[in-house]
């Protein structure tokens, strides 16, 4: 299944990755009235998942114990608000002016700085989810068993923001990271791994405490450029102290994590916590060829029915400039029906060298059938407001897409 396999304790030698946090931006505008819940609406397009908005409702009667997917981040590689805007501030206009001339609308940042972030569908993180599952893949299991299964969750992406998008919004949804996934090595991807630690469960052991071990599943490309770019959380077998260490002085034993790095190939499918995944190369840029996935999650919650025979079928795609004709064949002629497709759009109209833009996006979403579209990896201020824009988008015939927004709950039900 996987041509490699590394497990290796890392150490952490350094802080956690900074987080740029524009929160002294808006606190001072913070809204104090009480948020009403958000109504839940059944999609039509699929009557087996939910959708749910901005919750703040109890966690044990609406987002735990159920499978489906949370959205960490929906945003580009920047985020929104575009750093520069919010720190313009200036709200009696929507078009500000950088230094080298150039124009750009700052009209969706300076929404986006508005309010608690949690109540805002403009404030967007690097693309990332949560995957929350009772999935068996691994193993045959019989039926009068589910019922003691445990739910379990896998993350796809830990980039930059990722602490920032997993403590907003992990508490109301889950209670562990059982195994990670990367599309690729670019740092809205993998530049949270440092963090990763912070949500690691401890365990035991003759030398003391150690982090439970986190499998993470990526390319060999992907694999090696971790290596380079954060060694230290993929050390060698054997570390020399550094030449102007002291001398005579012991190894410092130091806060360990434990990754457990396995590699994984195009269209071989893998097994991540329970959760049968397959790689789907697209491209992202013609110089790199990016991981998208595939996989199917089972209908069911360990307190209600036990029918494991219907299933939410996903095809993920993040980060994607074209489309491989194999992997679209593969798609449509090796996999089941596409029910939710996320897909990449940076833009609306215009062409993108890295990234679709909408009009792409759209037209990928007709070829594949799917019965529902997300879209992420928005640029920030190329859209119109995410309720406006998903208006229009409403009125798209004979497909149904939307723009995901940052917290959005999709639950997966009989």
């Amino acid at each position: 299944m996987m041509s490699n396999h590394y497990l290796i304790t890392t150490c952490f030698t350094g802080s956690s990755f900074a987080l740029f946090c524009w929160r002294t931006l808006y606190e001072s505008q913070r809204e104090t009235k009480s948020r009403s819940i958000s109504n839940c609406q059944s999609s039509d397009a699929n009557p087996l998942f939910r959708t749910y908005h901005r919750q703040s409702i109890s966690p044990d009667k609406q987002t735990r114990d159920k499978p489906g997917i949370l959205f960490l981040g929906t945003g580009s590689s920047t985020g929104c608000p575009k750093p520069l805007c919010a720190i313009l501030n200036k709200y009696n206009t929507q078009i500000q002016q950088s230094a080298t001339g150039a124009r750009f609308s700052c009209q969706v940042s300076q929404m986006a700085i508005q309010g608690d972030p949690k109540y805002n569908k403009n404030y967007r993180n690097n693309p990332s989810i949560l995957i929350s599952h009772f999935n068996n893949d691994d193993k045959q299991i019989d039926k009068d068993d589910l019922k003691d299964d445990k739910l379990k969750h896998v993350i796809i992406d830990v980039g930059k923001t990722f602490r920032e998008g997993a403590i907003r919004w992990m508490p109301s949804h889950n209670q562990s990271i059982d195994a990670i996934v990367l599309t690729h090595e670019h740092m809205d991807a993998i530049g949270g791994l440092d963090d990763v630690r912070g949500f690691q469960k401890v365990q035991k052991t003759e030398h003391g405490f150690a982090g439970v071990p986190v499998p993470v599943f990526l390319s060999q490309r992907c694999f090696e450029a971790i290596s380079r770019q954060f060694h230290y959380l993929v050390p060698k077998k054997s570390e020399p102290l550094e030449e102007d260490s002291i001398k005579g002085s012991k190894k410092v034993e130091r806060h360990v994590a434990s990754l457990d790095y396995q590699i994984v190939k195009a269209f071989e499918p893998f097994v991540a916590a329970g959760l049968k995944i397959t790689p789907l190369p697209v491209m992202h840029g013609e110089d790199l060829i990016c991981l998208g996935f595939s996989f199917s999650i089972r209908n069911y919650t360990s307190h209600e029915s036990k029918d494991v025979s219907q299933q939410t079928h996903v095809v993920y795609l993040s980060d994607i400039s074209r489309m491989i004709p194999s992997t679209q064949a593969y798609i449509l002629e090796k996999l089941p029906p596409t029910d939710i497709l996320v897909v990449d759009s940076l833009l609306v109209e215009k062409r993108h060298p890295t990234h679709f833009c909408l009009t792409q996006a759209v037209e990928i979403a007709q070829e594949l059938g799917a019965k529902q579209t997300y879209i992420v990896g928005m640029n920030c201020d190329a859209f119109k407001p995410h309720d406006e824009m998903n208006e229009e988008l409403s009125k798209l015939e004979g497909v149904n897409v939307q723009l995901a927004h940052d917290g959005l709950v999709l639950h997966f039900t009989n």
